[in-house]
């Protein structure tokens, strides 16, 4: 369903225009940036998310709404460090995993990037970064468990410095974990030269290409783990711990969804960087069926209004937002839903695991 275009809707009285985001935000971003107060943003994110989802929209246009969101905030809180280090303007600030994708949700987290024209003062060079990812965090743009920020040096370096970083990380995934040699593939720039980032990132995927053990290894870790669905279509759901009896919705079948559409777009060297998009590109290029694609665009779908709707009703209840959902508690519609996007998924990853897309 699309907005009518004619309309604004409000959230705290501020009007919305045509992209659904309060008018006049961006300058407003930026003063509550300078004076330190973005904390209530956190509060409007969860609203512009909620009326996006009332007003019908899909939740990929709900999850690139919120991604554009979110790069805003990330926008103002540089512009504003920009104003006492002045350095910080000939740097590009990266963007990877699902905010490279513009498939971020409520909760999700920090995966950031600084790629250098400048040696600035190492303690500056802390102090600012450091400020950076503390203000992020304030607005709700959560510390990244893993270190992937620009405070953490190896998230810095110049263009060389990046290039040598992400072959070596994808050549030996085990070096930094295997979930990196994925979420460095997807990144974009945000804030600073565009076209340095499109040729780092068009070097590093001819790299991939190229090379069949940085595929082979990114295959490794489709093949490292079992869906969550039985041979007779019941659910498998973790045996102990706080969610015991539940299913990760991300880690179990998100991820290998999003994972397979990299690889085949690696392989035939198709642009799109967004997973739908990817979806449908290879579709278009008959590399998965029509048929397929479409079931894939449903499972996505689903997957990810589910991870939206989770995010909100965790701030009703005042616990953090994550991806579990307890398949027995589920109307039986929405188990066949959901048993349908780990088959098609699942269908897609044995595609990627005999070849027959590579």
């Amino acid at each position: 369903m699309n907005m009518d275009s004619g309309k604004k809707r409000t959230v705290n009285g501020s009007a919305r225009g045509k992209s659904g985001i309060p008018d006049g935000l961006d300058a407003e971003l930026l003063t509550m940036a300078r004076e330190g107060k973005l904390v209530g943003i956190r509060r409007t994110r969860l609203e512009l998310v909620q009326d996006w989802l009332d007003f019908g929209l899909s939740a990929e246009e709900t999850c690139k709404r919120l991604s554009r969101f979110n790069r805003d905030v990330i926008m103002a809180v540089l512009e504003a460090h920009a104003e006492e280090y002045t350095w910080l303007r000939e740097c590009t600030f990266l963007e990877f995993g699902s905010g490279g994708r513009e498939e971020q949700v409520l909760g999700s987290d920090q995966d950031n990037g600084l790629l250098m024209h400048v040696s600035p003062d190492v303690d500056e060079l802390d102090d600012c970064t450091q400020s950076i990812v503390i203000a992020l965090d304030g607005a709700g743009l959560t510390l990244c468990e893993g270190g992937v920020m620009i405070s953490n040096e190896e998230w810095r370096g110049d263009f060389d410095s990046w290039l040598a970083r992400l072959i070596r990380w994808l050549s030996n995934p085990a070096e930094k974990g295997s979930w990196q040699s994925g979420l460095i593939l997807d990144f974009m720039a945000i804030f600073g030269s565009e076209e340095d980032v499109r040729i780092l990132r068009d070097k590093l995927w001819e790299y991939v290409r190229t090379k069949p053990i940085a595929v082979s290894l990114l295959i490794q870790e489709l093949t490292d783990y079992r869906f969550p669905l039985t041979f007779y279509g019941a659910f498998i759901t973790e045996k102990g711990g706080l969610w015991q009896g539940h299913l990760n919705i991300k880690n179990s079948v998100l991820a290998h969804l999003t994972n397979s559409a990299r690889i085949l777009v690696l392989k035939y060297n198709l642009s799109p960087s967004n997973t739908c998009d990817r979806i449908r590109a290879l579709a278009e290029a008959g590399h998965v069926s029509v048929r397929h694609g479409y079931r894939l665009m449903e499972a996505w779908e689903y997957l990810q209004r589910k991870r939206l709707e989770i995010g909100l009703e965790c701030d009703r209840e005042s616990i953090p937002p994550h991806n579990f959902v307890n398949p027995m508690l589920l109307e039986a519609e929405e188990k066949k839903q959901l048993k349908m996007a780990i088959q098609a998924v699942e269908k897609l990853v044995r595609l990627v695991q005999a070849g027959a897309g590579l």
